[in-house]
């Protein structure tokens, strides 16, 4: 590994979570994976709020391009997207200020972007600005892109509509950037209908195993840096919730 390659790969790693917040509701896990080229260690990221009342926010992010610049765009747009997710009242609306943000950052225009707030009940809230979907899989075997809420990248002009989806208890819920299934031999809708085949295969493990299944088997030899964030809603939100045992999710920083 060069000089380089080791100083981008030590500040992505300062810049993205060293772990997510425990969340009783929801349990969690992340996973990254850099490209093994020198030039290309990008700016792809994760991020898990819980915030005081009681939303949960996940976000996935991707800016355009590769190296260290990119990586320092990135750090700027997870600070300011994670300080919009505690207080957005809709994923379109944190997206919408972080066209704001953007403006004034070079480089940030074109990053790909999709939001996603729980509230424990069975209706989830969606934004994407670009991004590859949200992978759902029920427990009883039922696999669902949603791709209801897109809009254009940040920065990039657009109209969108608040977007919502149906969610339940023990659902397992994928989100990614596009470096777990773009290959240059293979059509996306074909990588897509397989991974959604090999979570539903994994549906009831812990979402830290599906997490690192999904990378040894996906992004092995990615064309692309690789960012994943996996989800499944616990039980609503309530006052048993308070008095159980806080699930402590994890958080991976894999590096191909």
């Amino acid at each position: 590994m060069s000089d380089e390659r080791q100083r981008n790969l030590e500040l992505q790693r300062l810049l993205l979570p060293a772990s997510l917040p425990p969340i009783g509701c929801t349990e969690a896990a992340a996973a990254y994976a850099a490209h093994n080229d020198d030039l290309r260690v990008g700016g792809d990221w994760y991020d898990l709020v819980d915030r005081a009342d009681d939303q949960v926010v996940a976000i996935v992010g991707d800016v355009v391009g590769h190296g260290l610049t990119q990586i320092g765009v990135m750090g700027q747009l997870r600070a300011a997207s994670n300080a919009l997710a505690r207080v957005s009242a809709d994923p379109l609306d944190l997206l919408t200020g972080l066209d704001a943000f953007a403006k004034d950052l070079p480089g940030a225009r074109g990053t790909t972007m999709v939001v996603v707030m729980l509230d424990g009940s069975t209706t989830g809230r969606i934004a994407s600005a670009g991004h590859p979907p949200l992978l759902r899989v029920t427990p009883d075997g039922e696999v669902s892109l949603i791709e209801e809420g897109r809009r254009p990248p940040i920065g990039v002009v657009g109209t969108a509509t608040k977007a919502t989806f149906d969610v339940a208890i023990d659902d397992v819920l994928l989100m990614f950037t596009d470096g777990l299934v773009e290959r240059r031999d293979r059509s996306i809708d074909d990588r897509m209908a397989e991974l959604g085949a090999f979570v539903h295969e994994h549906v009831t493990e812990p979402c830290s195993t599906i997490a690192e299944l999904v990378m040894d088997e996906f992004a092995d030899q990615p064309d692309d840096d690789v960012a994943v964030l996996v989800l499944r809603p616990r039980n609503h939100r309530s006052e048993e919730y308070r008095l159980q045992q806080r699930i402590q999710p994890t958080a991976s920083v894999r590096v191909a």
